[in-house]
């Protein structure tokens, strides 16, 4: 049921200019960490309280007029602050002598139509703000009584349950979860439902058996003046406490029975998916939108989940960003776009302004330790949230495998057609490749704004293994064994067995002419002979069988072999790493972020 129909936010915390977000049900606003999605909940829940307060205070009061009422921070338990400048976006209060106002607009229907309700804002000291409809509204007393009858209700995610939970009134149990405390009310919650609806109560339980496949026994008021609730679950004699059941199962009992117990109301509901995997994300955006239908409730959620966000494109999904919104799903292009590509893509493209295509984590590991080995300066402007996007087929034939992923998915589209996507609807999106060469000889190449780049070696490994290095790491790895002398035999044993098969297939002449040659003389011979060998099975296979041969476990694993890059001599290290890393810095110095990057 839509309760509200937008919001308008102006000078609150994140928000400095005037914002607009559609409110369906149900809402849905995403965004990276700190863009303002809570702070857009908050917004609705210090209206309504603040409305709410006027209203009652213009009731007891014997006046005609009554222009603005005091709040207390402390009795704003949705937004908590230490000092109430820290409403105002950028703790600006006013501007000389002038006060700057702090404004909160929500659309409401009333006699088939819907109004805008205002509130402003005015700073008075640390600890009061005073609060009044904003303009005409504030002679409109059935409109501003019709909004304030709204129920705005605010939900933060689960946090760790009490072991023993006593029995509180309504307007205790609204301040702690009004402070985020749900581990204190979950089983006054669950009362209040059973109390009030033995029916809700029952599907609750239904609701949990399905998902969880245990039985929800009925809260009960025990002689202590707490609160018990036991499941049951299958081949156990013994109930459990609810304390000892799984976050997940304890966060879906929270949404349920606070949805059951705020019926009719506006339910604002900060990450409902955590501590939830990803099948139990989308069942939890069902439930909420169809259980919140069914009791004339709606919902507005914030959410990291691309599981929700996939579900949500169609119908209302609006993305914040630096302060400002942006209403996705009314933009068909994009949706649609989305749909293939998938949300998370868009919005981390849009969010960091650049898409780095590389084969797989391990790679970003190893340019950093490069970077790191020869001070690079890329480091100074290194990204610690890069956008990456791992290729696992770059080949331009597509077999039914590549296809097969594509639709499950995982990896398997290239690079080209992910990046030319994304830059339909982002102009100035910018992208790098840096793949391997899997010893095919493959050309660099550039296009629109994406710059692929290949390694002239198999892969990105073969500019750090060598045998020097790895038998300088597992010197290092045995330096407390001094007994055992870093069982340098046998390293010698299994390093020149393992090169004479893999590097030399075999030729005792060659292998021994590598090995009589002078240093410089061999490491020109192993960087010509390994060129086209994938070194990370050659390390990851040396390991193994030095493991093997000790008794030991293996050192470095193939997803941990970036940490030999710290024994290579900078100075061997290949020119074209650097040139690899000058690429990269250019990436992060020139990426756009924002609204630039949108098309007209």
């Amino acid at each position: 049921m839509r309760l509200l129909h937008y919001l308008e936010i102006e000078n609150f915390k994140r928000f400095g200019d005037k914002q607009r977000i559609e409110l369906d049900h149900p809402a849905v606003l995403i965004g990276p960490n700190n863009c303002g999605k809570t702070t857009a909940i908050q917004a609705i829940a210090l209206w309504s309280q603040a409305l709410k307060t006027w209203l009652d205070a213009k009731r007891n009061s014997g006046a005609k007029e009554r222009t603005a009422t005091a709040l207390n921070r402390l009795n704003i338990v949705a937004v908590p602050v230490q000092r109430t400048r820290y409403f105002w976006h950028n703790t600006q209060v006013r501007t000389g002598n002038k006060d700057i106002p702090l404004l909160i607009t929500v659309g409401v229907m009333h006699d088939n139509k819907i109004e805008p309700v205002s509130m402003r804002f005015r700073n008075q000291g640390d600890e009061l703000v005073y609060c009044s409809p904003v303009g005409a509204v504030i002679d409109r007393m059935e409109l501003l009584e019709a909004a304030a009858r709204i129920n705005v209700e605010l939900l933060y995610p689960m946090s760790g349950l009490e072991t023993e939970e006593p029995i509180l009134q309504p307007g205790r149990i609204d301040v702690l979860l009004g402070q985020g405390q749900t581990a204190q009310v979950l089983r006054n919650l669950c009362l209040m439902v059973f109390k009030d609806s033995p029916e809700d109560w029952q599907r609750i339980r239904q609701l949990i058996k399905r998902l969880f496949s245990v039985e929800l026994d009925v809260p009960k008021e025990n002689t202590r003046g707490s609160i018990e609730l036991y499941y049951s679950q299958k081949g156990v004699k013994e109930p459990f406490d609810i304390a000892m059941s799984g976050r997940g199962y304890q966060q879906m009992l929270l949404i349920f029975a606070y949805l059951f117990s705020h019926k009719g109301s506006v339910i604002l509901v900060d990450e409902p998916d955590a501590h939830l995997e990803i099948l139990r994300q989308k069942q939890v955006y069902v439930l909420l939108r169809e259980i919140a239908a069914d009791n004339q409730s709606q919902v507005v959620m914030v959410t990291h989940s691309e599981v929700i966000l996939e579900e949500a494109l169609d119908h209302n999904l609006t993305l914040l960003l630096d302060g400002r919104a942006d209403d996705l799903a009314a933009k068909s292009q994009i949706t649609n776009s989305l749909k293939h590509f998938g949300a998370e893509h868009y919005l981390k493209a849009r969010e960091r302004g650049y898409v780095l295509y590389v084969e797989g984590g391990t790679d970003i590991d190893m340019l950093r330790a490069f970077a790191e080995r020869i001070n690079h300066p890329v480091l100074e402007v290194w990204d610690e949230r890069i956008n990456t996007y791992y290729v696992q087929n770059n080949f331009p034939d597509r077999d039914i495998e590549a296809e097969l992923e594509r639709v499950e998915g995982g990896f398997g589209i290239s690079p080209e057609k992910h990046f030319h996507g994304l830059r339909k609807m982002l102009g100035e999106l910018k992208g790098l490749a840096i793949l391997d060469n899997d010893g095919r000889n493959r050309q660099n190449s550039e296009s629109n704004g994406l710059k692929i780049v290949y390694w002239l070696r198999y892969e990105a490994e073969n500019y750090f293994i060598t045998p020097a290095v790895l038998k300088n790491y597992v010197t290092n790895a045995y330096s407390d064994m001094p007994l055992f002398g870093s069982y340098s035999d046998e390293v010698e044993e299994v390093l020149s067995g393992l090169i004479l098969d893999r590097v030399f297939t075999g030729n005792q002449a060659d292998f021994k002419a590598w090995r009589e040659s002078p240093p410089e003389a061999a490491r020109l011979v192993w960087t010509a002979e390994t060129k086209r060998l994938k070194l990370s099975d050659f390390a990851e296979e040396f390991f193994r069988r030095l493991a093997s041969k000790l008794g030991h476990a293996m050192l470095l694993k193939k997803g941990e072999l970036h940490r030999l890059v710290a024994y290579v001599e900078p100075g061997s290290i290949a020119n074209e790493v650097r040139e690899k890393l000058d690429l990269l810095q250019l990436l992060f110095e020139r990426a756009n972020t924002g609204e630039a990057m949108l098309l007209a």
